[in-house]
Parts: structure tokens; C-alpha cells; sequence
């Protein structure tokens, strides 16, 4: 529509031109003549042209103008919209940080737990290494322990035999001695102090000489016959 009302503007002052053109050529040729057909279609047409366009170009221009404000309108909405989210965003990036401030104070805090937790286990550390030691030393010594138990066992053993070996051989001596009172061979002792012997214990029967004491022999008593087999400090 710009095209058309630029070209008719252009045959409208194109015959205003040629108007001029031909007074000015009239003064010195009085007798020329205007071809008013060709002129007059020419200035009433690039009028109308111009008219027409101008007029279509004032629509256009309504259009483009309502249609821009339509998208101006669109933009402040969007805008409106963008601002509601920026203000959203700006309340959720506050939430963040703090969020944010609360994590690197709970990690300050594990941080700190941990510390203390790796002191506390360096300590555990160091207790069961002395621990362990202190194991090792209480091994060695019920092992020495055990050795020693072992060469007391034999020992004692060792002294069961021996004193086994010696009631035997008391045993023997006894029943010798027994035999030859019997037979009135020897006499230690007058008949009347035999009959009438007493130990207060087994170590004074030893003593005399006398154990094992048998029932019916002076000096037999319950008291040195603890097991009542009638055998006296065996």
C-alpha cells in the first residue's frame, strides 16, 4: 500500500509539473493547447492512487499498531510472570542458603565427632596394644606357671613314692618288731610301761618309734586311726 500511495503521488505532482511545464511554454506559443484527457486522467488518478494507498496504509498501520500493543500486553503479562518467578526463585535461593548454612554447621559438627571419634579410637588402640601385651606376659607366665605345676606334680609324686616306700619298710620293721616282743627275744621296755603306752599323736608315735600303730598293740587309740581300718599313723 506504501508503493501504490508513492505512486500516485508521483503522477500527481508528475502533472502539477507538467502543468507548469506547459504555461511556461504557452507564454511563448499562445497557441498551444493542454491535453486536458491525458492530463486531467493523469492528476485524478495519481490523487486517487495516492488516496487509496495512503488510506490502506493508515489501515495497515491501525493493524500493525493494535497488534503491537497486543504483543505489548503479552509482554507485561509475561514480564508480570517472570518478575512472580524471580521473586519465587529468590525465595527458594534464601531457603537454599539457608539450607546450605545449616549442612556446613552439621558437617562442622560430624567434623568435630569425628575428631573426637578418631581420638577415642587411637586410645582403644593404644589400650588393646597394651592389652594384647599384658596378654602375652599373663601367657608367659601361666606357661612358666604351668611348667612349675608340672615339676611339683612330678615331685609330689616323686615324694608319694618315696613315702609309700617308707610305711612299707615302717610296715616291715613293725611287724618285726611285733614278732621278736612275741617271742620275748628282746625287750625295750618293761612289760607294765608297754601295756600301758600312749600317743598324744602320730608324730610321738613316730617318735618311739612305734608306728604304725595296730589295734591291740599298747598305745592303739581312735585317735590315731582316723580311717578306723585298725591301723594306726600309716
Amino acid at each position: 500500500m506504501l508503493a501504490i500511495a508513492a505512486v500516485g503521488l508521483l503522477i500527481f505532482f508528475g502533472s502539477l509539473i507538467y502543468l507548469a511545464y506547459h504555461f511556461v511554454r504557452k507564454i511563448k506559443n499562445s497557441n498551444r493547447i493542454l491535453p486536458k484527457k491525458p492530463f486531467y486522467s493523469a492528476l485524478i488518478g495519481g490523487l486517487l492512487l495516492f488516496i487509496v494507498g495512503a488510506f490502506n496504509m493508515d489501515t495497515s498501520v491501525q493493524v500493525a499498531f493494535e497488534k503491537a500493543q497486543e504483543e505489548n500486553i503479552e509482554l507485561i503479562a509475561k514480564n508480570e510472570e517472570m518478575q512472580t518467578l524471580h521473586n519465587k526463585l529468590i525465595e527458594e535461593n534464601s531457603k537454599l542458603l539457608e539450607e546450605n548454612k545449616n549442612a556446613n554447621k552439621e558437617i562442622d559438627e560430624l567434623v568435630v565427632k569425628l575428631d573426637d571419634s578418631n581420638k577415642l579410637t587411637k586410645e582403644l588402640t593404644e589400650k588393646q596394644t597394651a592389652h594384647e601385651e599384658n596378654n602375652k606376659a599373663f601367657e608367659q607366665e601361666i606357661t612358666d606357671l604351668t611348667a612349675k605345676n608340672t615339676a611339683l606334680t612330678s615331685e609330689v609324686s616323686n615324694l608319694k613314692g618315696q613315702v609309700a616306700s617308707m610305711n612299707t619298710n615302717a610296715t616291715v620293721n613293725a611287724a618285726s618288731n611285733k614278732s621278736d616282743s612275741s617271742s620275748g627275744s628282746s625287750v625295750s621296755k618293761p612289760s607294765q610301761q608297754s601295756s600301758t603306752a600312749y600317743y598324744k599323736n602320730c608324730t610321738a608315735a613316730r617318735a618311739a618309734g612305734a608306728a604304725p600303730v595296730y589295734r591291740g598293740d599298747p598305745g592303739y587309740g581312735k585317735h590315731l586311726d582316723r580311717d578306723g581300718d585298725g591301723v594306726g599313723c600309716e
